[in-house]
């Protein structure tokens, strides 16, 4: 059996380096499916940042993903992300969101 290389980090360096991470390099990490909704929110906050002459948006939506392809490297690549998306949503329960119920039935579950 052979164990997954890890994702390499930018430039090679150690996960620090996450922080400095380029657009290509935060997508080149993500698995396929995170790739597309990078891709969208990428180009949204581009849009946005076109209209408004403001890069705020640009800044965070590379934030937020930089901190996605960190959990991904970390976790071994993209079989590893799922892997641990999946145990994520397995201990919620009943996936990832958990069934409703009127404010009363909860209430009277509860014996209140």
């Amino acid at each position: 059996m052979t164990a997954a290389a890890p994702s390499p980090t930018p430039g090679g360096g150690d996960a620090g380096t996450w922080a400095q991470a380029t657009p290509a390099e935060v997508r080149a990490a993500l698995a396929a499916e995170s790739a597309v909704e990078f891709d969208r929110q990428w180009r949204a906050a581009l849009a946005q940042a076109a209209d408004s002459y403001d890069l705020t948006a640009v800044h965070r939506c590379l934030e937020a993903w930089r901190r996605v392809a960190r959990v991904t490297a970390a976790a071994g690549g993209a079989g590893g992300y799922r892997a641990l998306f999946d145990a994520a949503a397995a201990a919620q329960g009943a996936g990832p969101h958990p069934p409703r119920a009127p404010w009363h039935e909860v209430r009277t579950g509860l014996g209140l």
